[in-house]
């Protein structure tokens, strides 16, 4: 399972799983994709800008319910996107085991260019510790521009923003981990 994290899940994990698990589908992949949030309040739908802004792209996350970070997803969790360094501290202070699979959202399609894509008969987790290893074991590598701010309370320009942002970063994730 890939997980985003951000810290509500109503806008920036939200968009990310929509935008990811859709791509993932339209290439083939059975890989699940899910999100949580650092300080969720269970069941809380997306924002509205989040909604209509990916639904402009065709994909529906209406449905979206936001759940709290807790230590057994991270546990089920093979691949742990961090929206930035605050969330990806949260994961290390729920599981420490989870640390190196715990990556910023920038750093994935960075580094995945560096170890290029998942292979066939190569389980999630393999190609995690490649990534992990490319940043040189450490937990981040991650520079600034690898985070992804936070939109909330925002105007819809800024959703827009955020959507070109996840989407470029989708699509490169969906080559890595689905090459076609």
């Amino acid at each position: 399972m890939i997980l985003f994290v951000c810290t509500g899940n109503i806008c920036r994990s939200a968009m990310a799983e929509g935008l990811l698990a859709h791509q993932l589908t339209q290439a083939g992949s059975d890989l699940v994709v899910a999100s949580a949030g650092t300080h969720a309040m269970t069941g809380g739908p997306a924002t509205s800008h989040s909604v209509d802004v990916v639904a402009e792209h065709g994909i529906d996350i209406s449905g979206h319910r936001s759940s709290l970070l807790t230590d057994y997803l991270l546990a089920e969790a093979d691949l742990i996107v961090a929206m930035t360094r605050v969330h990806e501290s949260a994961v290390a202070t729920l599981d420490q085991d989870a640390r190196a699979r715990t990556f910023l959202a920038g750093e994935v399609p960075r580094l995945g260019g560096t170890v290029g894509p998942l292979q066939p008969g190569m389980d999630l987790r393999e190609w995690v510790a490649l990534l992990h290893g490319a940043r040189g074991g450490h937990m981040t590598a991650g520079r600034t521009a690898d985070e992804v701010g936070d939109p909330y309370g925002m105007d819809r320009s800024i959703y827009e923003a955020l959507h070109i942002r996840l989407s470029g970063m989708s699509s490169a994730m969906s080559r890595l981990l689905a090459p076609g």
